[in-house]
């Protein structure tokens, strides 16, 4: 991913802050699911969100994935509350990519916590009543009960 964003040219760039309520959720989705993370976009017909461990881009799809907006070079390494927002940089590779931004992470957010609730339910190990062994069921008599 960061290869294809280095090869093509920025419009501008800027160092923004993220909410920490988003960066903590696609972070998370960045240590559980399958990745990269691929994401099409509702409001817009051909653009999708590619997530990885180390960039955030919206790419257009009809175009060889060729990006729109990317985040990079997240300030994680000095964070010292979870509540904080992260600083990155925003690299814009298209004129009119500030209609996404704002409909993009907060889309991503909701997305991957659907996804992130059905990977946890799919992981967690399923046991039932029936399963348990009649010894830790029984509950032993105490000394006054016994005859």
């Amino acid at each position: 991913m960061i290869k294809r964003l280095s090869d093509i040219p920025v419009y501008s760039s800027a160092q923004v802050n993220i909410e920490a309520e988003i960066f903590n959720t696609i972070r998370l989705a960045t240590q559980r699911l399958t990745l990269p993370i691929r994401l099409t976009l509702p409001r817009f017909q051909y653009i999708d969100v590619i997530i990885d461990h180390d960039a955030w881009a919206c790419v257009d799809r009809s175009l060889n994935d060729l990006p729109i907006i990317a985040w990079t070079e997240f300030e994680i390494t000095n964070r010292s509350a979870l509540h904080l927002p992260v600083s990155c940089k925003i690299s814009n590779y298209h004129f009119q990519s500030s209609q996404v931004v704002e409909g993009a992470l907060s889309f991503t957010k909701m997305a991957l916590e659907g996804q992130l609730s059905t990977h946890a339910s799919n992981s967690m190990p399923q046991t039932s009543a029936t399963n348990i062994s009649q010894l830790y069921c029984a509950v032993p008599k105490s000394s006054s009960q016994l005859p």
